[in-house]
């Protein structure tokens, strides 16, 4: 009998492992690039305005009339509302989105910074698709890379953080969303891409007018890495200049001319003191060499480089020798690569071609150096650097991003290193950004040479905490800090009219009115001011010093140019008072009141016109309206009881007396009259213990 044999079970087959998926990872990376941006500058959310914002929003009477100045805004100069002086810029699209902002939320910078935390999210967004689109045959690790170096670099901190500085990051999000749709038309064929190209590099020029550099990275872009005919790039080249034609008809018509006419300021620029052309050839160079240092090294980072934190340097200068070997290696690097279209040639090339209207080279600009400026050029750093990186990598093609970083563990370790140093800078420099005086304490060390900063750091100590303190140390100590800086400020550039007149400002404020008129008559010196306000302060100082025709010549002049201030008829008419002329003084004393029926300090100054007249019923009453309007002034007070004392009525004198004293307990003055007026009512005893009190006896 035959024993049958038992089949053993056949093995179950082992489950395959899904397929790799190449698309789902890029849509998976591109988001994770935004969620990076994102959060590399959510701390900036709660931050105020800061420096420029007031330009071209809290101070800009344009912007400030929201929606409906979008008509004006798209026909007016970049900065009109904020100055009448002519400019060369024409950037229409980020300040129309500061109109709906502040109509939505006035005065509140909340949904400036949101917007553009969010629109640095979209641009790493797009930006990784359009890197993934050049490079198509070299995995998602290259376009990442290249992504993450560009997103996390700490020189677009000014960009992102400064709300004013949407201009860029506008330019930059359209240019990318150009040159995309450009490159896709090439690979579709679907004219509509192209035609979209055209609309993006539109919207790009109206938001700044370095996007016209696009033109020549256009055709580059599609030579590089496209297999685009002669027939094509001219066709794709046709279309942005005319999209380009049609920018400076517009811009001519709002301008006046193709560069408008921008008023250059040595204060701006450097170069401008430069008494040769070779000077300032070898200051830029130099400058471009710090551009590229910034770019590997980013510390440490400053808002302002303006005169004289660069001073002029000679072409014997070993820096600008060592810059123009950099350069001119890198320059080499990139024209000898276009042939063989090597990609990293195309990053070097991008970055000059970017950067160049701003070098100080082909003309000059209203700006020494800005890191502002390297935000567009600094992805054609990215790219060169990425494709290095990538080398050194050697990276297998295809392979799924976390196998490629995986595959290669010191690279990989370095790189993050890298990258995690850029991300602590990032968000350390953000806090820089909180306010103004937080930027300006900063930045100071960092750009001891600056006079605009050693400028705007001294003015925001006077306005922003000295002005808005009450008398006292406190107050003293803002007075003192914010002197001292302005006072380098004109040491630094002693042509710098705007710093002469905020130290005559502080120097008013402090009581020496030697000092304060001597910085005012330095500051009329270099500029003639056109707003009524300078005149105004001069004049109070001019007063202060008892220089009593200057001072009446400055109000004159303040109602001239600002017939509708108040203030101004009303210190006219003060000075009208202190030099005896009461009569001219009541004429400018009623038109302040009349114009400004709140105008405490107008009704106050009348009451003393009135007093000083003999007319005490009439100041009497001019003193209560002062009440009413500022409950507790204790000027007022003080001269309602003298007023009283004067007409011989001690009972209500000494009724407004002892209110004050409540508040001044220790005032010496008020205290002696309070013993006079008591010994005028035949109480000796209290008068003379007030008396003596008031002696410190």
């Amino acid at each position: 009998m035959k024993k049958t044999q038992r089949k053993s079970a056949a093995p179950a087959a082992s489950p395959k492992a899904p397929a790799f998926n190449a698309d789902a990872e890029k849509r998976l990376l591109a988001l994770i690039a935004a969620l990076i941006a994102a959060l590399l500058y959510i701390n900036t959310a709660g931050h105020s305005y800061t420096v420029d914002d007031g330009t071209v929003i809290g101070n800009n009477t344009i912007t400030k009339k929201g929606v409906a100045a979008l008509p004006e805004i798209f026909t007016s100069a970049y900065r009109a509302g904020f100055w009448d002086r002519d400019e060369g810029m024409y950037r229409p699209l980020s300040v129309a989105m500061f109109a709906v902002e502040y109509q939505i939320a006035p005065d509140n910078p909340l949904p400036g910074h949101l917007i553009n935390i969010l629109l640095y999210a979209l641009t790493a967004y797009f930006l990784f698709g359009f890197l993934a689109r050049l490079f198509p045959g070299r995995g998602n690790a290259l376009p990442f890379m290249i992504s993450l170096i560009f997103i996390m670099h700490p020189l677009h901190t000014e960009v992102v953080a400064n709300i004013k500085s949407r201009d860029e990051m506008l330019c930059f999000f359209f240019g990318i969303l150009s040159l995309d749709m450009l490159v896709r038309s090439h690979s579709s064929a679907k004219s509509w891409q192209l035609l979209l190209a055209g609309l993006f590099f539109f919207l790009a020029l109206l938001s700044k007018e370095s996007a016209i550099t696009l033109l020549a990275v256009f055709p580059l872009t599609l030579w590089f890495f496209t297999d685009a005919s002669t027939k094509q790039l001219i066709r794709a080249t046709v279309l942005c200049l005319g999209v380009t034609a049609l920018y400076m008809i517009i811009r001519v018509s709002v301008l006046g001319s193709m560069t408008g006419h921008a008023e250059q300021q040595l204060i701006n620029n450097s170069l401008l003191g430069a008494t040769n052309y070779s000077d300032q050839l070898s200051t830029a160079l130099y400058i471009l060499g710090r551009y590229l240092l910034l770019l590997i090294f980013p510390h440490p980072l400053v808002f302002d480089y303006s005169y004289n934190q660069i001073p002029l340097v000679p072409f014997s200068d070993i820096r600008v020798i060592l810059s123009i070997v950099a350069v001119g290696f890198l320059v080499w690097k990139g024209f000898t690569g276009i042939k063989n279209k090597l990609p990293e040639a195309y990053g070097i090339l991008f970055f000059f071609i970017t950067l160049s209207l701003v070098l100080n080279i082909l003309f000059l600009i209203e700006s020494t150096m800005a890191e502002r400026f390297l935000y567009m050029p600094s992805l054609g750093f990215a790219i060169s650097a990425g494709l290095l990186i990538s080398k050194w990598y050697a990276i297998p093609k295809g392979l799924p991003l976390k196998k490629a970083f995986v595959s290669r563990p010191l690279p990989s370790v370095l790189l993050a290193t890298v990258l995690l140093l850029f991300a602590f800078k990032t968000v350390s420099r953000n806090n820089n950004w909180k306010d103004n005086l937080t930027l300006l304490s900063y930045d100071v060390k960092t750009s001891p040479n600056s006079a605009r900063i050693r400028y705007a750091y001294g003015s925001a100590l006077l306005i922003e905490k000295a002005l808005k303190t009450d008398a006292g140390p406190a107050k003293e100590s803002f007075l003192d800090q914010s002197i001292l800086q302005l006072e380098r400020g004109v040491s630094i550039l002693p042509s710098y009219a705007e710093a002469w007149y905020h130290l005559g400002l502080a120097y008013k404020e402090k009581n020496n009115p030697v000092k304060s008129i001597a910085a005012f008559e330095t500051a009329r010196k270099y500029k003639t001011f056109k707003d009524a306000d300078f005149y105004i302060a001069s004049g109070l100082a001019y007063g202060m010093g008892k220089q009593y025709g200057k001072a009446l010549a400055d109000f004159t002049v303040a109602i001239s140019k600002d017939p509708a201030n108040a203030e101004a008829y009303n210190n006219k008419g003060l000075y009208f008072t202190e030099q005896g002329t009461t009569d001219s003084a009541f004429i400018y004393l009623n038109k302040a009141i009349e114009m400004k029926k709140d105008f405490y300090q107008a009704l106050y100054n009348r009451g003393n016109t009135y007093a000083k007249t003999g007319a005490f019923n009439n100041a009497i009453e001019d003193y209560k309206k002062t009440l009413e309007i500022k409950p507790g002034y204790t000027d007022a007070i003080l001269n309602l009881g003298n007023s009283y004392a004067a007409m011989g009525d001690y009972k209500n004198a000494l009724v407004w007396f002892e209110k004050l004293l409540a508040a001044e307990p220790n005032n010496s003055k008020l205290l002696y009259n309070i013993g006079i007026t008591y010994n005028f009512l035949g109480d000796t005893t209290k008068g003379n213990a007030y008396i003596r009190q008031a002696q410190g006896r």
